[in-house]
């Protein structure tokens, strides 16, 4: 079972906007070396949303070759139907994901009960462990929300759907919902950037599932949290807390553009491009960014 901190990656760009390979081999070892759990791409950090099919496979195969089975895979997925979750399913096999992070199909509004069915038929079918991830901060996928009951009936009945990542607003009262209506063998995960990650914890997430750059706070948190540290991890949190608002506060568009200009000066990227189209950025918020990240003992920091 995944558990723990496994965060998405970024995938950096050049000046032109075409995927920087060398540089997403770059920020894979990065967070592999930090000790991370296991590992995501093609998430909405990974801007997977602006990406074509090519792209995303593209992203995958990087990935993978680099990690070259070290740490479980974890690959986002967005179909928009059930038959083409089934394919894309089958087209990413070869790479043996230990789990495929399932966004509900999003185009149109058929309410609730056929999204349940969406995900028991792909549960049912599929021979990969589905993370269901309700993004009800994002946009598009506001209408997507499925109640606790929805997704304990989903986890009763669909064999493959083993974990939850529930993020945005109200995720941790999501969560001390769906915990007691889930089987020992099911799994929920925060996200959001750990923007709510002490509530989420507190309410049975079985690990946190955010961004890169500074996630030594929350492997510190979670193996305090693990070992019963409750007091302590919350403290390693609290510590942290500003560079968290920073980078996660504002915003997902927002969040891009602080952790790419974090890694590029770091020297992991060479290119802070974030795909069009992003609001603008002001690159003067960037120093006291900086002093933040540097008041703390990170690898990112600078003495």
């Amino acid at each position: 079972m995944l558990e723990g901190i496994a965060p998405i990656l970024f995938t950096p760009f050049d000046e032109n906007g075409e995927i920087d390979a060398d540089g997403l081999r770059k920020i894979a070892r990065f967070e592999v070396d930090g000790g991370v759990h296991a590992i995501g791409i093609n998430g909405f950090a990974s801007e997977a949303y602006k990406m074509t099919d090519g792209e995303r496979l593209e992203n995958v195969e990087i990935v993978a070759g680099e990690l070259a089975g070290a740490l479980p895979l974890v690959i986002g997925i967005a179909p928009t139907s059930l038959e083409a979750a089934v394919k894309q399913a089958r087209q990413l096999a070869p790479y043996r994901p230990a789990a495929l992070m399932t966004l509900p199909p999003a185009t149109m509004d058929n309410g609730p009960r056929a999204l349940v069915d969406f995900y028991i038929d792909f549960g049912r079918v599929c021979d990969v462990p589905i993370i269901i991830q309700q993004a009800p901060h994002i946009p598009m996928y506001r209408h997507t929300e499925l109640p606790a009951e929805a997704l304990a009936e989903i986890a009763d009945r669909a064999p493959s759907v083993k974990y939850f990542k529930l993020e945005g607003p109200g995720s941790a009262a999501k969560m001390k919902a769906l915990a007691p209506l889930l089987a020992e063998d099911r799994r929920m995960f925060g996200g959001g950037g750990g923007i709510s990650a002490l509530d989420e914890l507190r309410s049975g997430a079985g690990g946190l599932i955010p961004g890169v750059g500074f996630n030594e706070i929350f492997l510190a948190a979670w193996g305090k949290w693990t070992r019963g540290e409750a007091d302590a991890a919350a403290g390693i949190i609290k510590a942290g807390d500003a560079l968290i608002k920073a980078v996660s506060g504002s915003g997902h568009e927002f969040s891009l553009h602080m952790r790419k200009q974090l890694m590029k000066r770091y020297g992991a990227i060479t290119c802070a491009h974030v795909r069009r189209p992003t609001p603008p950025f002001d690159e003067g918020v960037l120093p006291a960014f900086f002093a933040i990240v540097d008041a703390l003992d990170l690898r990112v920091s600078r003495a």
